[in-house]
């Protein structure tokens, strides 16, 4: 019987290789959008080709990295929305939502993309709904949110908040995030 191989740590310049992808990846699909074509996404990142294909083997792995750390963003805004008092939890996390997808435009959509592999967008998905799912609790708490809504109508609703991003011509987000408020919680 032989043991599976360990995979070695990456050497310090390859590490950053993979940081500068990443972090030109989201910059070009924030500009661009997702079908942004990896040359693209190399040259911002000062790398060839080879190195993106050997960091990334399919444009979809770097789309997958790409949202992950999108991901570790929203996980901490969560967190802070969690600190306060349950009834202000809902409205901190959602604004604080809006304000990411602002910066990070469109990411969310990469769940629903039928070119991610199958296992990718459940694991994205359940990444999501794990952060949201806290939050979901600290609402039923509150009555910011009714008990028929869970983790997974919650993201709709922080894509709902992305369509009003991707609008441009709106001068506040912040009716539509009223609206969305309003029709989460519980009838008083």
């Amino acid at each position: 019987m032989s043991a599976a191989p360990l995979e070695r740590p990456l050497r310090a310049d390859a590490l950053r290789n993979r940081e500068r992808l990443t972090e030109a990846a989201a910059a070009a699909f924030r500009d661009e959008g997702l079908d942004v074509a990896v040359d693209e996404i190399a040259r911002r990142a000062g790398v060839g080709v080879a190195t993106l294909y050997r960091h990334f083997p399919a444009k979809a792995d770097l789309v997958v990295a790409v949202t992950e750390a999108v991901l570790e963003d929203l996980g901490a805004a969560a967190a802070v929305a969690l600190e306060g008092p349950d009834a202000d939890v809902v409205a901190r996390f959602l604004d604080a939502a809006l304000r990411h997808q602002c910066r990070n435009r469109g990411f969310l959509q990469t769940l629903a993309q039928k070119d991610l592999p199958e296992a990718a967008r459940r694991r994205l998905k359940r990444r999501v709904t794990d952060i949201l799912a806290p939050v979901v609790a600290a609402g039923h708490r509150s009555g910011a949110i009714r008990a028929d809504v869970g983790a997974d109508e919650l993201l709709v609703v922080v894509r709902m908040l992305g369509v009003v991003v991707a609008t441009r011509g709106r001068r506040s987000n912040q009716p539509y995030l009223s609206i969305l408020l309003r029709g989460l919680a519980e009838a008083r």
